[in-house]
């Protein structure tokens, strides 16, 4: 039987969470245009909706060097997580980690991020076990139970931080070639980011002889 209480706490965690959504958004516009008002305000009007998970795994997925921190951290304390509650999404989300894992040990042939991976884990049970001990009481049942504030704060972190766009680094072919991400494509225009100076351009579509996706190595 759902009660009052129930209804309230979550509509509570709603908010929160569309609160946390449109927070992350906004980091993400100034981390990318370099915290530049009027820039984050053009790339405001390239965002649609559907967007919205694009947005999310790219940000995480543009650089590499992120990805591979946050794959050490995340992949340990999810499946940590799955296998000390009975979360029914938790296992799910540690399968979609370490898909991503395999995939970018494969693309980017960076060994070390499972093995720090195995060896957090490590450290995870070694504190399980020896939580009861002065001073490391309560360590894991502080993740276990803050588990999604963990998740949101690094979160909120990256989107800060991360200053290379959620799109592919392409190399535009005009009159005067120069690299840059491709926000949107409208009928008949291109709305760029520069790659350096973070200049927001609309070009004509006509203008654009060639895009050239530059992978990230």
């Amino acid at each position: 039987m759902t009660t009052e209480n129930d209804h309230t706490g979550r509509g509570r965690a709603g908010s929160a969470l569309t609160g946390a959504a449109l927070l992350f958004v906004l980091l993400r516009l100034l981390a990318v245009s370099h915290y530049d008002w009027h820039t984050a305000f053009a790339l405001l009007h390239t965002l649609d909706l559907e967007d919205a998970p694009g947005l999310f795994l790219g940000t995480f997925m543009a650089d590499s060097r992120i990805s591979s921190a946050l794959l050490v951290l995340m992949v340990p304390l999810t499946v940590f997580y799955a296998v000390g509650t009975r979360s029914r999404t938790a296992p799910l989300a540690a399968a979609v980690l370490v898909a991503f894992l395999v995939a970018h040990v494969l693309t980017y042939h960076r060994w070390w991020v499972p093995v720090g991976a195995v060896v957090l884990t490590g450290l995870l049970v070694v504190v399980e076990r020896l939580r009861r001990r002065p001073g490391l009481t309560g360590v894991v049942t502080f993740v276990l139970r803050r588990f999604g504030y963990v998740v949101g704060a690094v979160a909120l972190v990256v989107a800060a931080l991360v200053a290379t766009p959620w799109v592919p680094l392409e190399r535009i072919g005009t009159d005067e070639p120069f690299e840059g991400y491709v926000m949107e494509t409208s009928p008949g225009f291109l709305k760029v980011l520069g790659a350096q100076e973070r200049e927001f351009r609309i070009l004509r579509a006509e203008d654009v002889r060639s895009r050239t996706e530059l992978a990230d190595h």
